[in-house]
């Protein structure tokens, strides 16, 4: 489980990384393939930051899945996908293009692998009894 948890975060991160340096490096040639709005190197170069932000969290999030970190990165990847779903396909703001659908895609089933393999972590974490008081027993006796 802890193994499908870091490959998904790392599947993430190298999405949001591949979008994030290209929007930081040449957002004139990597903003028409995400807006049909007007050009803004500021604003298009400030999102570009923001993945490569997501993106470390979601490094980090991988060297170590805490359940904390898990729940919080597939909820930004939500966001961001909950987000790039309604320009798409109800503002249309978005050009509709491989581009822009296949990253969609690729972060809305990174975010429910995520949050279906936590809660199946979680869920097995309660489902299994804890040891009562043997680990005070034995401490009381090594001493």
């Amino acid at each position: 489980m802890k193994a499908q948890i870091q490959v998904t975060l790392l599947i993430a991160a190298a999405l949001y990384m591949g979008w994030g340096l290209t929007l930081v490096l040449a957002p004139g040639t990597v903003h028409p393939l995400l807006s049909l709005g007007p050009y803004d190197s500021v604003t298009t170069a400030m999102f570009g930051a923001a993945l490569l932000g997501m993106m470390a969290t979601f490094v980090i999030a991988a060297y170590d899945p805490e359940k904390e970190i898990v729940r919080a990165s597939a909820t930004g990847m939500a966001f961001v996908g909950f987000t790039a779903a309604y320009l798409v396909f109800i503002a249309k703001s978005m050009p509709l293009s491989v581009y822009t659908v296949g990253s969609l895609a690729v972060d809305l089933v990174c975010c429910g692998v995520l949050f279906l393999s936590e809660a199946r972590l979680d869920f097995a974490t309660k489902r299994r009894p804890a040891a009562r008081g043997r680990g005070k027993k034995r401490m009381a006796l090594a001493r």
